[in-house]
């Protein structure tokens, strides 16, 4: 029998947020896809695809993950032809849960 890696792991912090069932949905999915990596960078459509939700949905996830902590969303840019600027993607980083908020910052545990 062949050992696969259909698996992830995600922190037992999460279920302190009070994510709704798409916010949790997605950021399990951006877990998933970072696998032992900090990052990833499925676009917007894909994440609505596999978490069963609307593009909109997701983007509102997307922004509470980035406000609460969990995650932190940085779009990706190049040049096109014309010299200007444009968004090709986001990159998602996975970040670790902080324990508290204060003054509503994430604060996370200081490690020795």
């Amino acid at each position: 029998m062949k050992l696969t890696r259909d698996y992830f792991k995600a922190s037992n912090m999460t279920f302190r947020y009070g994510l709704t069932p798409i916010q949790l949905s997605v950021y399990c999915y951006l877990v998933s896809c970072a696998g032992s990596a900090d990052y990833c960078f499925p676009s917007v459509k894909t994440i609505a695809l596999y978490c069963n939700c609307s593009e909109s949905s997701a983007r509102k996830a997307v922004r509470r993950l980035d406000e609460l902590g969990l995650i932190r969303c940085e779009a990706q840019y190049r040049e096109n032809r014309y010299g200007a600027a444009e968004q090709t993607s986001n990159r998602y980083y996975i970040l670790p849960p902080p324990r508290y908020f204060h003054n509503g910052e994430p604060v996370y545990e200081e490690l020795p």
